[in-house]
């Protein structure tokens, strides 16, 4: 961004950033210019990106382990948004989940009703995802990458079929919940320190007009997508170099 104001357009100075449980990436270019970049992303979405990039690097068990995190986080998420519909304030949320944050069966009892309260309808939960996840993570049973897409393909159904919902009949209160989330996050980011704010994973985004209707075809789209942006680099890096030279008093571009 800093670059963007001084040379008056991009660098393109491709940046590579880890970022952990903050969901923040800080970075610094060539010029020494900080900046942090926010990810819009909830939660879940990371944890089923950080999945499938398990999956593509032949971690089975890290991937069926992040998978299992995901959808635990995917219904604290939709927890959010019913209790958005309902005027619920952040206070009384936050003090009444920290009862039932270290339970995931409390968790999912939380969303099962709220989900009969919201939409006026049961919702029946698929019984064969706590089956492989319970092995995995209770008896460090190391799953075959064929399970590990069987339990993918539960999940993700579970969550494409939730997710649809939520944004077809609450979508201003998924909006609240995603801004509210970005709050927190740019709160933590020093205030001297520009920042931009990025939609993040490319997996699953609730950012996306539309989502891929299974885990295999996503997680096929996304090694194609992540492919495509680890091949940009050297181009981009010869790119920011032509730039930077023309961009001198000398050789104006």
């Amino acid at each position: 961004m800093e670059c963007q104001k001084e040379l008056g357009h991009p660098s393109f100075e491709p940046i590579v950033a880890d970022y952990y449980e903050e969901a923040l990436a800080y970075i610094e270019c060539s010029k020494g210019h900080k900046s942090a970049i926010l990810l819009q992303s909830q939660k879940f979405e990371v944890l089923l990106e950080s999945a499938a990039n398990a999956l593509i690097e032949g971690y089975t068990l890290e991937a069926a382990s992040s998978l299992s995190s995901a959808y635990e986080r995917f219904f604290e998420f939709a927890i959010n948004v019913f209790c958005k519909k309902s005027n619920t304030s952040k206070e009384a949320l936050e003090e009444t989940f920290k009862q039932v944050s270290k339970q995931s069966e409390r968790q999912v009892g939380g969303f099962l009703f709220l989900h009969l309260l919201t939409f006026g309808t049961h919702y029946t939960l698929n019984k064969k995802i706590p089956e492989l996840r319970n092995r995995v993570i209770h008896q460090g049973y190391i799953p075959t990458p064929d399970e590990v897409v069987s339990l993918g393909e539960l999940i993700y159904s579970e969550i494409f079929t939730i997710t649809a919902l939520i944004k077809s009949s609450l979508s201003n209160e998924m909006q609240q919940v995603i801004m509210d989330t970005l709050q927190r996050r740019n709160e933590k980011i020093p205030q001297d320190i520009p920042r931009a704010t990025t939609t993040g994973t490319m997996f699953f985004s609730l950012a996306m007009a539309e989502q891929k209707s299974s885990f295999q075809e996503a997680l096929v789209s996304y090694k194609e997508a992540r492919e495509t942006v680890n091949g940009s680099v050297p181009f981009l890096r010869s790119l920011s170099k032509l730039v930077a030279l023309f961009s001198k008093p000398n050789n104006p571009v």
